[in-house]
């Protein structure tokens, strides 16, 4: 409940103003009052569900489905499916726990060649032949799928939903899903480098912790791989993988065997980041090996998308462009329904000036684009315990930019969590502290490790259930 300058205190009178002074005041267009005086009044009004629904109608004339048009012009559009609360959300140990049923049985081979008899199960896209039919996948992570200009490529997808949106531009990291009562699979990947990786997740579980050479002891540069994955037994199975770098040919299955399409569950949370979420050498796994995806799964979305270019930033373009030239393209058009924006360490030897008017500018696109959709904003990438002005300056920069805007704010350096309105709500602590920066920070003394970012995940879930209701 953040994204926008309607208050609770200024659409309900009576003791529900109360719940103007929370943390939970704030209100998007697309939410209204309704939603927040629900969920707070038996614990801010005193008030029953009925006495709420009266009071409401009676200030805004409906306590369902669409607010009454005409009644409050500041409050338009329909109410939001679901909300994020706290005790709906998976325990952070179980969630991101490895698969304990027995393990898998994987091997890698420089060969387009399947086991003999195995129907290759495409992508979309991809030109069928001989017994081949299209897989029923659920993509995840990514969006506007497709092949290569030519061959070998007109056998492999990619995602064309990150800036610069071509098929050689370097996606990064998506996923896709499947169900299938195979006992054995093979997956088609194109090795590009040692960049190329994957994960497997059976029923929910990683398999792995980090993600996986995709050719172990590497291979030929755009060469065609199988992976086989022996799961030892046939069962109804949901099967995520997760890759980097990897160009995809589809999933091959026994004859005998059979795949499903499978839901995503928990809604889409994306995050617009710099390389503190698109992976640096100082991690493994590219985007898929940062704080991103273990928060996701705290926060239980398979729908992960991880919109971030190293070297950008609110004002820095690195080899890529700002966040604010790229927002329209790679995030309101994809519609997620939760988003997380860290930026500004690339931008804090800048003009603070131009990164408050580029951060202002860039928030009032996410509310208009999205108005419905929940927005945390984390501040200045601290890599040490003692910052210097242009960090410290540039986390302030960001936070007052986020109180006009209507966005919460969750400060590295102090570990301040801030609500829409710019209080403060709770204080956890600097991210990064002399006991903890040599384990967390790496080697370039800019970028988290694979510990840091495990790290990470765990200290921004924790601001962020700070600011969504119990």
């Amino acid at each position: 409940m953040t994204r926008s300058d309607v208050f609770v205190s200024e659409t309900i009178s009576g003791p529900l103003s109360d719940i103007s002074r929370t943390k939970y005041e704030p209100l998007g267009a697309a939410e209204a009052a309704l939603t927040a005086a629900k969920l707070y009044a038996d614990t801010k009004s005193g008030l029953s569900a009925g006495q709420v629904d009266t009071a409401i109608t009676a200030r805004i004339g409906s306590t369902a489905g669409k607010v009454a048009a005409g009644n409050d012009p500041r409050i338009t559009g329909a109410l939001p499916a679901a909300v994020w609360r706290r005790r709906d959300l998976p325990d952070e140990a179980l969630a991101d726990s490895l698969y304990t049923g027995p393990a898998p049985v994987i091997s890698t081979a420089q060969t387009t060649t399947p086991n003999t008899g195995f129907v290759k199960h495409s992508p979309p896209g991809v030109a069928l032949t001989g017994t081949d039919v299209t897989g029923p996948y659920t993509f995840a992570g990514a969006g506007s799928f497709a092949i290569g200009a030519a061959p070998p490529d007109t056998n492999y997808v990619l995602p064309l939903s990150k800036f610069p949106h071509t098929y050689s531009s370097g996606q990064g990291t998506w996923s896709v899903e499947f169900g299938t009562d195979a006992a054995t699979f093979q997956i088609r990947v194109k090795w590009i480098s040692a960049a190329t990786m994957y994960r497997l997740s059976v029923d929910g579980r990683k398999v792995t912790d980090l993600m996986q050479a995709a050719a172990p002891g590497g291979t030929t540069p755009g060469s065609g791989n199988l992976i086989t994955v022996d799961l030892g037994s046939a069962a109804p199975r949901r099967i995520r993988i997760d890759f980097t770098t990897a160009p995809w040919g589809g999933i091959y299955l026994p004859p005998s065997a059979t795949m499903w399409r499978v839901p995503l569950l928990g809604g889409r949370l994306m995050t617009f980041t710099d390389s503190i979420g698109d992976g640096s050498a100082q991690s493994v796994g590219g985007g898929a090996g940062t704080w991103v995806d273990r928060v996701a799964r705290y926060l239980g979305s398979a729908d992960v998308w991880r919109q971030g270019r190293g070297g950008t930033g609110y004002i820095t373009p690195g080899a890529y462009a700002t966040l604010g030239s790229r927002v329209a393209a790679d995030v309101v058009a994809w519609a997620p329904q939760r988003l997380i924006i860290w930026a500004g360490y690339n931008d804090n030897g800048g003009d603070q000036s131009a990164i408050a008017s580029a951060a202002s500018s860039l928030y009032s696109a996410i509310r208009t684009g999205l108005p419905a959709c929940e927005v945390y904003v984390l501040g200045c990438w601290a890599p040490t315990p003692t910052p210097g002005a242009s960090i410290v300056n540039t986390d302030a920069t960001l936070r007052t930019a986020c109180s006009s805007a209507g966005l919460p704010f969750v400060s590295p350096i102090t570990g301040g969590v801030y609500d829409s309105i710019g209080a403060l709500v709770a204080t956890h602590g600097p991210f990064i502290t002399s006991g903890n920066q040599s384990a967390y920070v790496g080697g370039d003394s800019v970028h988290p490790t694979d510990a840091g970012h495990a790290y990470l995940a765990r200290r921004i879930t924790a601001a962020i259930k700070e600011l969504m209701p119990a």
